[in-house]
């Protein structure tokens, strides 16, 4: 990583109410900077950058605001702060410099604290941020300016992270050490892509303030879901039985319970209102969810269940029960989210012993995981509730102890269980407690469900697909393309009804399975992008590769073992083969053959159908072909 020409300025808040400010100091090189007080910054050289800062002799450090500049570029896309979900909504810069100035990260949408600005070959010119712990974070726009004009004449961009420190205890406070990140392509430097510094700057962020992640083979499987295509109070017991048998026999093996099955989901009109928050199932809908399990079991699936541990409905036993526990002003008054639901507090103790109750009695009820959804819904408004106890000012600090806990909790007696994250609480930091991580709901939108699932790839391979949905107007060849596109970004999953596709449909799902557990050794680590837009994708083993080739991509290499999947609506692609000689099976969608060819080093045109599949295979001297 070389440094470029960057600058950093820091600015501290004491919990003595006194402001220090330091810099401008230049990244690359070892500085410092006193006060009489002996308050004191040291900046390191190497990157990423490490940042310590002291405060003085009987204060702490209450919050820390770190302004970085680099040099101001024509950039051709932006990838800011976010949790996932709606990066791609500010990848227009001049849209960005408008309209993305300010980006908090709060426990409702836990951004990824980093901007990368793309330059006119879509790889990354300039990258900037900030690698610490989970800490509340105000990223903001400072350079260019906008007030009455777009102000680019002072020839930089600056950007800040303002962290919220008062959160640590006093003692953990006296000494500060987190680090910058940051990058400035020199002339004439090859670039990379966005995916690929987004993994950097994760990898750090873990390697110092994380853990690995957990991984189970089986999270890896495919999933259903019974939430999108359904409204919640159609789904009953017979109709998951019935998608499971479907799906077992197509190679889906997790299927997940969604919102509702204890009564109304957050699907439910405005005037209902909810039992959230009690856990219980709608007797009439699923009479006997352990008898419901042994069947899912019997027919090769796993049964995950869906819970929101935080949530509680105004119409619940848990309200009454747990009213003291909820998010409040101070004056007591509740405060609901925008679901009209309310939420146990991340702040209190008493309720998090009560979110982490939640999880192990659903696992304890024989379910083989669990979705933990919801918590992007919580208040943004701070609970100051007079009728419980808070032990930390941070609801992000609560979060990581709720998730930590639950996952012990349920792991004592249920090691192999499945959970699954959302993007918007998944992170690098908290990837650790489930075993995958969900791209945001994105129905009948195959494109934003790719982006936002390439973004989890940026910090995890756990990166799940949200639930695809198919409509009657779908053929096999666009199953084909929807679903290489989900495995050329995470794990395939799917909110579609089953047994009401066509017969060719569920033969490319069978065949398109069969594919994706074959290569489950490529599959497990994170994909890697090709080219800097992450139109072609590859999944690696020591042995041979499996590639992508996604909306707007023309070529691939082939070097060695290779499996080639057409995830696009063209039939031609540029094949540039490296070994002497390789032996190419082509097959369509469906798995059927389609043709044999042998091809000699160099480049060549190859005819693959539309969600097809061919397999490369290196042809040695003396072997047959």
């Amino acid at each position: 990583m070389v440094k470029g020409d960057l600058s950093l300025r820091i600015t501290v808040a004491l919990r003595s109410g006194r402001t220090l400010e330091w810099g401008p100091f230049a990244l690359g090189e070892a500085s410092s900077g006193s006060a009489a007080d002996g308050a004191e910054v040291r900046v390191g050289p190497g990157h990423p950058y490490e940042v310590t800062i002291q405060a003085p002799p009987e204060d702490a450090v209450s919050s820390v605001t770190y302004m970085i500049r680099g040099p101001m570029r024509n950039f051709s896309g932006v990838v800011p702060p976010d949790c996932g979900r709606w990066y791609m909504n500010s990848a227009s810069v001049t849209g960005f410099w408008k309209f993305g100035r300010d980006l908090p990260s709060r426990v409702d949408d836990v951004r990824v604290p980093l901007y990368l600005f793309l330059g006119n070959d879509r790889c990354v010119e300039l990258a900037v941020g900030l690698v610490g712990d989970l800490v509340e974070t105000d990223c903001r726009l400072i350079e260019p300016e906008s007030n009455r004009a777009l102000n680019v004449h002072t020839g930089g961009v600056e950007v800040s992270f303002h962290r919220h420190s008062e959160e640590r205890d006093v003692r953990d406070a006296r000494t500060i050490t987190e680090y910058v990140y940051g990058y400035a392509r020199e002339d004439g430097e090859q670039g990379t892509g966005w995916l690929d510094h987004m993994r950097d700057f994760s990898d750090e962020t873990r390697r110092r303030f994380g853990s690995d992640d957990s991984v189970l083979l089986s999270a890896f499987e495919p999933f259903w879901c019974s939430w999108t295509n359904w409204d919640s109070s159609d789904v009953d017991e017979a109709l998951i039985l019935e998608n499971v048998a479907a799906g077992t026999r197509v190679g889906i093996r997790n299927f997940i319970l969604d919102d509702g099955w204890f009564g109304p989901g957050l699907d439910s009109s405005y005037r209902t209102e909810l039992n959230i928050g009690d856990w219980t199932p709608d007797s009439m809908r699923f009479p006997d969810l352990a008898a419901m399990i042994a069947q899912v079991t019997h027919l090769g699936g796993r049964l995950i269940i869906w819970c929101a541990p935080h949530a509680v409905g105004p119409a619940s036993v848990a309200f009454r029960t747990h009213r003291d526990l909820l998010m409040a002003d101070e004056t007591g008054r509740l405060l609901p989210s925008e679901t009209q639901f309310f939420t146990l507090c991340m702040r209190s103790p008493d309720a998090r012993d009560v979110m982490v109750q939640v999880c192990g009695d659903l696992a304890r009820a024989g379910f083989h995981g669990a979705k933990y959804d919801l918590f992007n819904w919580i208040p943004a408004d701070r609970c100051e509730s007079p009728s419980h106890l808070h032990d930390t000012r941070s609801p992000l600090a609560g979060l990581r102890d709720v998730l930590a806990r639950a996952d012990r909790t349920i792991r004592e007696f249920a090691p192999d269980d499945v959970v699954e994250l959302k993007q918007n609480y998944g992170t690098a930091l908290l990837s650790q407690y489930g075993n995958c991580v969900r791209a945001g709901d994105s129905p009948f939108d195959p494109m934003t469900n790719l982006q936002r699932t390439l973004h989890v790839q940026g910090y995890t391979a756990l990166a799940m697909n949200d639930y695809q949905s198919f409509s009657p107007a779908d053929g096999p060849q666009d199953v084909a393309v929807m679903v290489g596109q989900m495995i050329a970004a995470g794990i395939p999953a799917y909110g579609a009804d089953l047994t009401r596709l066509r017969p060719e449909s569920l033969q490319v799902l069978q065949n398109y399975h069969a594919l994706y557990a074959g290569h489950l050794d490529e599959l497990t680590s994170q994909r890697i992008s090709v080219d800097p837009d992450c139109r072609v994708m590859r999944g690696s083993s020591d042995a041979r590769d499996v590639v992508f080739l996604l909306d707007g991509s023309a070529s691939c290499v082939v070097g060695r073992e290779t499996t080639i999947v057409n995830a696009r609506y063209a039939d031609r692609i540029v094949l540039d083969v490296l070994p002497r000689r390789v032996h190419i099976d082509v097959s369509d969608a469906s798995g059927k053959a389609f043709a044999s060819v042998d091809l000699s080093s160099g480049s060549h045109l190859l005819v693959l159908p539309v969600g097809g599949i061919a397999h490369a295979h290196v042809v040695h001297e003396g072997s047959p072909t």
